[in-house]
């Protein structure tokens, strides 16, 4: 018997980016790619200053459909599999996450585009152990 499936917060991603630049990496899940309503977007800086290592915020940034919706830290396990990534969160970061216990996203990816977005991720969770690449 399957575990229940938890639905709270799923979208389909029409659009998917995954930038690199001086400052960090940051992945992107849009459920359209202009004026999006629905995204999960998680950041992580290369090179963290002195006083948010020392505050404990030197790891990954999480966001939810707005700004006021984000944390530090806060994903219990993100699975990525070919044409979804499933994330569910920590008790203690759903609250600052809209009450979200987990989000699904779907989306289509040539196999270039799952690399890059693979290869990014795990940039952006090193350390955390949380990442499971079960895309392939």
């Amino acid at each position: 018997m399957s575990a229940p499936r938890i639905v709270t917060g799923d979208f389909n991603a029409a659009c998917v980016s995954v930038e690199e630049d001086s400052g960090g990496w940051l992945v992107g899940f849009a459920d359209s790619e202009f004026g999006a309503r629905r995204y999960l977007h998680l950041h992580r800086a290369k090179s963290p200053h002195a006083q948010d290592i020392d505050l404990g915020l030197d790891g990954y940034h999480v966001e939810v459909d707005d700004p006021s919706q984000s944390c530090h830290g806060g994903i219990a396990c993100f699975e990525l599999f070919r044409d979804r990534a499933v994330v569910p969160f920590d008790a203690d970061a759903a609250p600052a996450l809209g009450g979200r216990k987990a989000i699904v996203v779907t989306f289509a990816l040539r196999a270039k585009q799952l690399d890059q977005l693979r290869a990014c991720l795990a940039r952006i969770l090193k350390d955390d152990e949380c990442f499971l690449d079960r895309s392939a």
